[in-house]
């Protein structure tokens, strides 16, 4: 019996993330994260409740959520799972595999609210300038970092950036973002300068110094010493080290240079919805967390100068 639980569970997952590959266009990492939360509480309801996914009730995700709260998992994490919950239920329910959504009494997680790093101009200008250009990883380094202050991409959209997509002429990129949905977004003229330099200079020397070369990796902008396309793991690791070596003490990560983008173009006065477009969010209410930190930084400063504070 436990057997054939599995068994069927394990299909009615398996036609879920196909579905959200393949019909939703949701991309690699963002399944992988489903199918990592989806597999930990199907393993949950069989061992724990003795159950398959289509006999699963509201109180056996109670319990599953319950049990990673004892054992210190995160709200996000715990938000995150219940959200791909929801989703697994809702694609059950459409194709007739439940007659009820276990999920649907279930009151949404409140996240606690917290505002992301951002750093100072004078802090990004410290961060951009420390690679040694005169090496063709520094050279890339520093472009990677005046790229993504400049354009406001993910990581991943860093990562999987082709050479098509790059417009230079033009001065603007065609990045491909969350469930493969395009958008161009302008980059400065300082940036396209050093992307020049890296083209021309360190990435052919960093293809041609592999030992092992991966077709696949020809057409990505930027490449490893390896002459491997970049990992989401390599880009944070060039970002940490350099922001140690410019002594800046906030946590620093690529994503961090995405909110530094947005909150400096909000504060020199660039509108929101136009931020909504560069950053790529298909909801405005995920942007206006960038006016919490405009009020933040007003009132600094109307603290700090004030007369009579």
């Amino acid at each position: 019996m436990a057997d054939e639980l599995t068994r069927l569970s394990e299909s009615l997952l398996d036609d879920f993330l196909w579905f959200l590959r393949f019909e939703r266009n949701l991309t690699p990492n963002t399944v992988m994260a489903y199918e990592a939360d989806l597999r930990q509480f199907v393993s949950f309801l069989k061992e724990t409740r003795g159950r398959g996914a289509r006999q699963c009730q509201r109180d056996d995700i109670v319990a599953f959520l319950e049990l990673r709260m004892d054992k210190g998992t995160s709200v996000r994490t715990r938000a995150r799972q219940l959200s791909a919950l929801r989703r697994f239920y809702k694609r059950l329910l459409d194709e007739g595999e439940v007659e009820v959504d276990p999920t649907e009494l279930l009151d949404p997680m409140k996240m606690p609210f917290v505002l992301p790093t951002v750093l100072t101009e004078e802090e990004v200008v410290r961060l951009i300038e420390k690679p040694d250009v005169q090496t063709p990883e520094g050279l890339r380094d520093r472009c990677i970092l005046e790229f993504m202050y400049a354009t406001g991409v993910r990581v991943t959209e860093l990562c999987n950036l082709s050479l098509p997509q790059l417009q230079m002429g033009e001065q603007f990129a065609i990045i491909e973002g969350k469930g493969r949905k395009q958008r161009v977004v302008p980059i400065t003229g300082e940036a396209i300068a050093w992307l020049e330099a890296y083209l021309g200079n360190a990435r052919p020397k960093l293809l041609a110094a592999a030992r092992r070369h991966h077709p696949d990796a020809r057409a990505i902008v930027f490449v490893s010493r390896l002459g491997k396309r970049l990992t989401r793991q390599g880009v944070w690791k060039l970002v940490r080290k350099y922001s140690d070596e410019a002594g800046i003490r906030e946590d620093v990560h690529p994503h961090v240079l995405r909110h530094c983008f947005a909150t400096h173009l909000l504060l020199r006065g660039a509108d929101l919805r136009v931020i909504q477009a560069l950053l790529g969010h298909s909801n405005i209410a995920t942007t206006e967390i960038y006016t919490h930190l405009d009020k933040k930084q007003l009132r600094d400063a109307y603290d700090s100068f004030h007369p009579r504070r």
